[in-house]
């Protein structure tokens, strides 16, 4: 069961319109495990490819934060959630300290409140991996806090592209949205963080260009690691881990631990971890450690 709220799950809709199919799916796990939910009245609205318009989206999360929650589940990525962030009540979340599950879309926020002490989660959303059990037990632990001072990743030597050992604050998410917030209001700052990278559907050039302007900007310098998850639907796919591999080092920091390969993002295995914490990248031990 989930033990880790004394009260309800909230359950927002920021971005893409929801396969019912699927949010039925993701919902039913939550409910079979003991979760009592709110669910924001926009989560199966429609408006071309938003969740209902942005005053809807926007007024969904606001109902749902009136309700008591604390810890919000997303419903899906696609695209929308930047749309929001003027208005978005950014004091009222950090004060009463709201935790978010997602990834995708919603990578800048996650990363935009985890600099300011609020840890996150980068992790399955409601109708995009959560029905699969082992992503439900993941996260589970991730939120009940029982990986604190235990490995979030372990991995091989082939995962290794620059080895090290290095220590910080855990960010990232989406390279698409990383990029995408350059320049924005709420654009995190990413130096002295261990960075989580991952993408999905994106030929190798638009890769390369996303990378590029990442560094270009200015943006990795100071990143102490650099770690990458799932490349789903990138491609073409032979060649893609050496490809990838050389990438990122071209684009980390000289003295920067890279490692490529770890079970997250877009792809069906999708293991949740927090962002604003503490991690230490030992590529010796093979792990990546909540400290």
């Amino acid at each position: 069961m989930l033990t880790t709220l004394a009260g309800p799950i909230g359950v927002v809709a920021l971005s893409g319109p929801v396969d019912d199919e699927h949010l039925t799916r993701g919902l039913e796990i939550l409910y079979a495990n003991g979760a009592v939910t709110v669910l924001a009245p926009n989560i199966r609205s429609r408006d071309g490819y938003l969740a209902g318009n942005d005053e809807e989206r926007l007024a969904g999360l606001e109902w749902v934060l009136d309700q008591g929650v604390h810890t919000v589940l997303i419903t899906r990525g696609g695209y929308g959630s930047l749309r929001l962030q003027h208005n978005l009540p950014w004091e009222r979340i950090l004060k009463e300290r709201i935790r978010f599950v997602g990834f995708s879309d919603v990578s800048w926020m996650l990363n935009a409140l985890a600099v300011r002490g609020v840890v996150q989660v980068h992790g399955p959303m409601v109708a995009a991996g959560l029905a699969k059990p082992e992503n439900f037990e993941r996260l589970r632990k991730v939120l009940d806090d029982d990986l604190v001072g235990k490995s979030l990743f372990r991995f091989q030597s082939k995962n290794v592209v620059r080895g090290g050992r290095c220590s910080g604050l855990a960010l990232g998410g989406n390279v698409s949205m990383l990029t995408a917030c350059i320049g924005q209001a709420w654009e995190a700052d990413l130096s002295g963080s261990v960075l989580f990278i991952e993408e999905v559907n994106e030929p190798w050039y638009r890769l390369d260009r996303l990378l590029t302007q990442l560094a270009g900007a200015g943006r990795l310098r100071g990143v102490n690691a650099l770690i990458s998850g799932s490349l789903h639907g990138c491609g073409p796919a032979d060649g893609r881990r050496e490809w990838w591999n050389e990438m990122m080092l071209e684009v980390a920091p000289p003295d920067a631990v890279v490692v490529s390969g770890l079970p997250f993002g877009h792809a069906a295995r999708n293991d949740a971890f927090p962002l604003g914490v503490d991690v230490t990248v030992d590529t010796e031990k093979g792990r990546v450690l909540w400290r």
